[in-house]
């Protein structure tokens, strides 16, 4: 059964990819820039005050993660509650419906953390040469990927997936399969 999980996830991602796209290009980003930011306060060349400013500037921006997020799952599962009605409809039930959605959440936070930390390590040697030149110190020769930095995004971009995923599994279980088929229409 959970063959059919794996291979219903990756057809639903594929079939529905112009809702899924806001969605991984927003994880994508967030891990990005929270790795970005990370490593910036991580950077001991650029002095406690710097490091004090990027620590808290990580913070913010984590903030604003968690809301923007919640705010594109929401949008995608707006989209998707008529498909996940019609599932429900024709006999699946909600545990195997849920099933779908934990494998759909696999494929999407791979994606995000994957290739966010692959964006966020290229963009970060170039915001460190823009950091150095703007407060005129020599620029550091090397390319080093910051392991605590990634460490700390993928634990970070996890766990906002996971809550996203538990947010998700707890909207389709109260509902009716008759209130799922009519979610699209629903206001925000």
């Amino acid at each position: 059964m959970n063959n059919l999980y794996v291979r219903l996830a990756a057809q639903n991602i594929k079939k529905h990819r112009r809702s899924y796209v806001p969605f991984m290009l927003a994880g994508v980003f967030v891990a990005a820039v929270s790795y970005i930011l990370n490593s910036l306060s991580n950077n001991t060349e650029l002095g406690p005050t710097s490091q004090m400013m990027f620590t808290l500037g990580s913070t913010v921006v984590m903030l604003f993660a968690v809301i923007f997020l919640f705010y594109t799952n929401s949008f995608l599962m707006k989209r998707r509650t008529k498909e996940l009605g019609l599932y429900n409809v024709l006999g699946m039930g909600k545990k195997n419906i849920a099933g779908i959605m934990v494998f759909e959440s696999i494929y999407i936070g791979l994606a995000g953390i994957i290739l966010g930390l692959a964006l966020g390590i290229l963009l970060h040697k170039l915001m460190t040469l823009l950091l150095f030149w703007l407060m005129r110190l020599p620029a550091p020769f090397g390319f080093s990927v910051q392991l605590p930095a990634v460490l700390s995004t993928t634990v970070f971009f996890a766990v906002m997936i996971f809550l996203t995923l538990l947010l998700n599994l707890w909207r389709v279980g109260r509902s009716k399969p008759v209130e799922l088929l009519r979610g699209g229409a629903v206001g925000e």
